[in-house]
């Protein structure tokens, strides 16, 4: 069986018209409106993006990435990723073509995962769906110090979605922390991997440690009781980005949206 080319392709989306980045049988993805580009500009009958992960309904990506198999009798360059972009809707963009190892895979290879989430105080009409609006203050070293007991190796089933059907809870965070903006703030963590709705649900018990609800000592509490109901509520998509995917055979950058 011939071995075809390798590529990824790194992405930025905003996630508002779509039921996330799955393939949907009858909802908008992202992957159905990659994949429909990609056959179009390969001239396939069919072709599988695979991602570096799922998304939920309504978030968005600063950096994403899928891979690709080329065809085996050319080579794509710079005008292959032009016409893409070309058939995409505009609220997806493809931002690098790279040709990687036959072995590379979008989703097992990633070493690390970055997410941000935004929250802005006014009213902003450029900021609807893109951020969420939070009027109270919060405290911020509250909520850095009730962050510490996340990072390291070990179980978060309190903030991971019931019925996930997981192998295992446990992430190593190698981040977590917030950040106060002019208009708000920005929540930054980062991981080998997350679980479902582990984001979100994080920074809804942040929130209820920022507005004075509960002491910091709390998120210690909710990660040792290994149940959903002891976590917060989670935050609205609208606020959260996938920002940062790391892999060992390809040079990146942070790309981060600011409060």
């Amino acid at each position: 069986m011939e071995i075809l080319p390798r590529y990824f392709l790194e992405l930025s989306f905003c996630g508002t018209a779509y039921r996330g980045w799955q393939r949907q049988p009858d909802a908008p993805s992202v992957q159905a409106e990659v994949e429909k580009a990609l056959q179009f500009a390969l001239h396939r009958h069919k072709v599988n993006a695979i991602g570096c992960g799922r998304t939920d309904t309504g978030v968005h990506a600063s950096q994403y990435f899928l891979h690709f198999d080329g065809p085996g009798d050319r080579v794509l360059d710079g005008r292959f990723m032009y016409s893409l972009n070309s058939l995409l809707p505009d609220d997806i963009a493809v931002k690098r073509l790279i040709s990687v190892p036959d072995d590379a895979h979008a989703r097992f290879s990633a070493t690390e995962r970055g997410y941000c989430y935004r929250i802005h105080r006014r009213k902003d009409p450029f900021l609807t769906d893109l951020s969420h609006q939070l009027k109270p203050a919060l405290d911020v070293d509250h909520m850095n110090e009730a962050c510490r007991v996340l990072i390291g190796r070990q179980d978060f089933s309190s903030f991971q979605k019931t019925g996930s059907d997981v192998k295992t809870p446990i992430c190593d965070v190698r981040e977590a922390h917030w950040e106060a903006g002019p208009n708000g703030y920005v929540f930054r963590i980062k991981a080998d991997r997350f679980l479902r709705n582990m984001v979100r649900s994080i920074v809804g018990t942040c929130l209820r440690i920022g507005k004075g609800q509960q002491p910091p000592e709390h998120m210690a509490e909710v990660l040792a009781a290994r149940d959903r109901h002891a976590a917060g509520r989670s935050a609205p998509a609208c606020g959260l980005y996938l920002e940062h995917v790391v892999y060992p055979f390809i040079v990146t950058e942070l790309r981060a949206p600011h409060a």
